[in-house]
Order: structure tokens, then sequence, then C-alpha cells
């Protein structure tokens, strides 16, 4: 019986969410990243404290330039009794230019100090949320998985967890200098011409409506950007995971297509994105330089204003003073834009936080003893999806050491019982223990670690032999890595291989034919010695060659071993202790196989069906 569909929005992509609230996407960007900000407090500090530094320097050297303008080189070129004498304008030209000197070189240093701590910090920050990240999608339950594209899930983890870093290097610190640079700089101006200050604030309106304007517009682009990437990714993963029926198909251009339809889809986000920006980035310059063109006409008018205190000098410092007015704006401009940018990726990482694990521990689980191997299904109803019920009232012990086999057509039920064994999922009625001790009452680490898994497509990872072996009990030495392959009839062709156990064996186990993956499996399995045993088919993608071998490794894992057996080759679970037919979700039949052959049920009918194809 089917699982149900996953539901996906249009062209392929996970459904796609609404932009949340500015006020409410903020709340939560801020509830997310607080605590990985939080350790980092000292660091932001002193990074901002250097900005202050550098704010303040930036300030000196206008008001040097102009002491020296009116002070010193005005009254040199006028000439008169009052000049001064050359010499005097040289040493005092001489410390202006060392005092600003000065105050470059020391800029400089607080920079880089700044520069320094501020990035080690975002690239701790992102390596921690990276791992948070991480570490709960392994709490999260399999439906989670099933139901949205793994490389959506990569693009969060990989992507949008890294563009969360600009919110230590632009939002954090740059947020606060450009509102304080601002403030202090518009201080400043209304101390040396308060009118002349308010000819300068006149853009700043525009600037701020401009601002308003660009957020509104261009935060859904944002976020739809981030989601194309998603897709992108998604089916890249799924293009490269499948490239083999891909070529096999030769499906090539089919496949071109769908991507460049993806990549065109992006693109097309993009192109909007970039449109706005170049609408808004230029226009705020026109404003810069217009509200430029009106302090230097009205500065010129106040200085040739008869009885008029305003100085040339001040003029000049004021108009370096009206571009550190313009600049922060501009800054905060830009620090906005990629709040908006991270408030985008913050949404897409948060749906990943905020998931809950549909299979969670109870708050007094406590660990499964030692395991003898008891299995028992009391009156289990399950469902994947809430119209299509899969299992129905199924009840079965299996005693410590049977070899239980699941048989029946496609779709009967048989991997979820399985499934339910493990606690990937938890049954909407009915009790499910091991030893007598509900599943739902202890750890799921601990029900695990007594559980071994030989898949019908074994997954192997991009490591070497021995590495995959001893991925369930990486602390084994080399010699039981050794007599696990010896059991499993994978010594042979391992020794084989260039560099032995150490051999890669590349993505998936690309380098190796089903058998010898399905061996290293079944090797895996015995080394990590578990009382309970799930074989899914674990002979259904090989040939009979290796089927007979493959049998016998199967003979010596299962012995001493609670052994559950999915297989449509009935010919494997002949031997069987006791076999369960499942049909729609049911159990319809039981017994051994001599016991079921003489009865004319699903099971003798299924094995009547094999007889006659074979």
């Amino acid at each position: 019986m089917g699982r149900g569909g996953v539901r996906f929005g249009g062209r392929g992509g996970p459904e796609r969410k609404p932009t949340l609230p500015l006020k409410e996407s903020l709340k939560q960007l801020a509830h997310l990243l607080w605590p990985f900000i939080r350790p980092r407090l000292g660091a932001i500090i002193l990074g901002t404290l250097c900005l202050l530094v550098g704010l303040a320097l930036g300030k000196v050297v206008p008001l040097i330039s102009a002491w020296l303008v009116d002070n010193v080189l005005t009254p040199a070129v006028k000439g008169g009794s009052d000049a001064p004498e050359i010499g005097v304008v040289y040493r005092q030209v001489g410390v202006a230019a060392a005092a600003m000197l000065g105050c470059a070189l020391l800029s400089a240093l607080v920079s880089g100090v700044h520069n320094w701590v501020v990035r080690s910090a975002s690239a701790s920050f992102v390596r921690d949320l990276r791992m948070a990240v991480y570490r709960h999608l392994q709490l999260l339950s399999l439906h989670f998985f099933e139901s949205r594209p793994s490389g959506d899930v990569v693009s969060r983890v990989a992507g949008d967890v890294g563009g969360l870093e600009e919110v230590i290097t632009f939002v954090g610190d740059r947020l606060f200098n450009d509102a304080l640079n601002l403030l202090v700089t518009t201080g400043i101006l209304f101390w040396l011409e308060w009118r002349l200050a308010l000819v300068a604030l006149i853009p700043v309106p525009l600037l701020l409506l401009m601002m308003r304007w660009f957020s509104t517009t261009i935060r859904p682009v944002y976020r739809a950007t981030r989601d194309r990437y998603g897709e992108v990714h998604a089916k890249l993963q799924d293009n490269i995971s499948g490239i083999r029926v891909i070529k096999a198909f030769h499906a090539d251009e089919q496949e071109v297509s769908a991507v460049g339809g993806m990549v065109n889809r992006l693109f097309e986000t993009q192109v909007r994105a970039i449109r706005l920006s170049s609408v808004a980035w230029p226009l705020m310059g026109f404003l810069h330089g217009f509200g430029h063109l009106l302090v230097i006409s009205v500065g010129a008018f106040l200085i040739v204003r008869p009885g008029s205190t305003f100085t040339v000098g001040a003029l000049f410092a004021f108009t370096a003073f009206v571009m550190q007015l313009y600049h922060p704006i501009g800054a905060l401009f830009h620090t906005y834009n990629h709040l908006l940018q991270c408030l985008a990726s913050g949404e897409r990482v948060n749906e990943i936080m905020n998931a809950v694990p549909e299979v969670a521990d109870a708050s007094d689980a406590y660990e499964l003893p030692d395991a003898v191997g008891q299995v028992a299904f009391d009156g289990v109803n399950f469902r994947y999806t809430p119209e299509v019920p899969v299992l129905k009232g199924v009840s079965f012990v299996a005693q410590p050491g049977e070899v239980v086999a699941l048989v029946g057509r496609s779709g009967a039920g048989k991997t979820t019982i399985i499934n339910l064994i493990a606690r990937f999922y938890d049954p909407e009625a009915g009790r499910i223990t091991v030893d007598g001790h509900d599943l739902q009452s202890i750890t799921q680490a601990s029900l695990r670690s007594q559980i071994a898994v030989v898949p019908q497509d074994a997954f192997l990872f991009n490591g070497s032999v021995s590495e995959n072996i001893r991925y369930a009990r990486p602390e084994a030495s080399e010699e039981e890595v050794r007599a696990a392959a010896r059991a499993a009839y994978a010594a042979e062709f391992i020794e084989a291989l260039p560099d032995g156990y150490e051999s890669l064996i590349g993505e998936r186990g690309v380098k190796l034919s089903g058998g010898q993956r399905q061996r290293l499996a079944i090797a895996r399995a015995l080394l990590a010695d578990r009382k309970i045993l799930i074989l899914d088919e674990a002979t259904s993608m090989v040939d009979s060659h290796a089927e007979a071998e493959i049998q016998q490794a199967l003979a010596g894992l299962m012995r001493g071993r609670t052994s559950f057996v999915i297989a449509h080759r009935l010919s494997t679970v002949v031997h069987a202790d006791q076999i369960l037919v499942v049909d729609e979700g049911t159990i319809v039949e039981r017994g051994t196989h001599a016991e079921l052959i003489e009865r004319s049920g699903l099971y003798n009918s299924l094995c009547r069906e094999q007889i006659r194809s074979a």
C-alpha cells in the first residue's frame, strides 16, 4: 500500500511559503541567531570600539584641514603684516600633515584589528550555526527527509547558513557604527553652520522613503531567489545521483532542458533583484550629488555675504562632513540590503530549526537494557497520510533467535512493519515492544543500538572499504574488520582491490558491483553484532552466483539473532521459523513454509506465480 504523495510546489520545487511580515521575520531571525551571537559579544564589542576609534579619527582630519586653511594657508596667501613667515607656514603645514598621517596610520591599525576580530567571530558563528542545524537535522524523523528534496536541504545548510555570516560582518557592528556616524556627523554640521546643515538634510527624507520602497519591493524577490537556488541544487543532486539512468535512457538533452528551465527561472529572479538595485543605487547617488551641490552653492553664498563669519576653511570642512553624512546613509542602505538578504536565508534556516521531530523520546524515556530479542506487535495501526491506512490491526510475536519472514505483494506494508520496528515512525494505535519494553517508553538511540539493517540497496559512504565496514563500530580493530569480511564472503574481492581494505569505493560504493556492495553491508552488520537484524530484500539486486554466496553469509549473520526478512524471492525464506503473509496492511496468513504451502491461500498463490515465471 503506497505512502501517499508528498506536496510539492509548481515546477517541481518544494511548496513555497509566503514571505513573512518584516517585523515577524526580524523577530524570528533574532531568536534563531542570539544563542550564537551571545558567546561572541566580546569580539563584537571590541570590533565596535575599533570602529568608534576609526570614526573619531575620521572626524579629526576635516577639522585639521579647516584649521590649516583658515589659520595658515589663507593668511599666507593674502600676505600683509599679519602673514606668517614662510618657515612658520612650512612648520605648521608639516605639523598638520603629520597629525593627519598619524590619524591615517592609527585608523589603518584599528581597521586591521576590527577586520581580524569580526571576521574570526563571524567564521566561528557560521561554524557553530551550521553544526547546530546539522545536529537538528539528525533529530528529525524520516518523514521530514522524505517530504522534501535533499538538494534543497543541503542548500539551506550550506548556502543559507553561510549567507547569515553577514549578520555579524555587515549588519552587526556596521549598523551601529553607521547610525552613530550619522548622528555625530549631523551634530558637527549643526555646530559648524546650522543653516547649511538644514540644507544638507534636504535629501534625507527622500532617501528614507526610497529605503522603505526598496524593502517592500525586494524582500519577496530575495526569498524567491533563495528558493530557486534550493530547487536548482535539488535538481542537480537528483541528476548526479541518477546519472546512470539518465545515460541509459539517453535523456541527457531532456535533463539539460529541465535544469536549463530551472536555471533560467533563477536567472529571472536574479534579474528582478538587479533591476530594482539598478534603480535604487543610481537614484541614491543622484540624491547624494544633489545634496552636495546644494551645500556648496548655499555655502558659497554664506561666505561672500557681507559680515559673514563662515569661512572657506569651514566650508572645506563642511563639505567633507557632508560626504561623511551621506556615506553612512548609503552604508545603512547597503547594510539594510544585506539584512533583507539575511532575512530570506534566515526564514529558510528557521524552517529547518522549527521543524519538530514526529518521533521523539518521551521526557521519562529510559535506556533499553541489553536486548534478548523478543519483538511483539499488538493491534498496530499506521498510516503515512490521514486518508490512506497502511497497517490495520497487525499483531505477531517474534521470539528471540527466530527468523521471521515478511512476504506479500509490493505495497502490502512489509517495509512499514520493519520501519516501525526501528521506530522510524510511531503507530497511530496499538503497541510495539522489544523484550516487553514499549518502544515509545525507551530512547531511540538505545533501541537502534541493538538493531542492524541490511537494506535492499546497500548504502555505502564515499570512503574506504574498512571505514564502511566499521561504520557502526568505529573502535573495531583491524582483525575484527577482516573477520567480519571473511564471514560475509567479502574478503576475497576486498583483498583483490588495489589497496585492499583501504581502497576507496566512491560515492555510494559506485566502484563495486551490486553483490560486492551487499556483502560489505552484511560485513558491516556482522561487525555491529546486534541482537535484532532486519534484512530488506538483501538478495534482490544480485545475480544467482552472488546470491548463493550472500545467502551463506546471511545464514551466519542471522544465527542467534532475531531476524526479520523481506524477500520477493520466496526461495530465500523457506527455512524461516515464521512466515507472515501481508496483504493490504493486514496479516492474512502465518506459519512455516511447509504449513503455508499446503493451504490454498495467498502464500501458495505467490509461490505458484514465481514457479510459473521461472
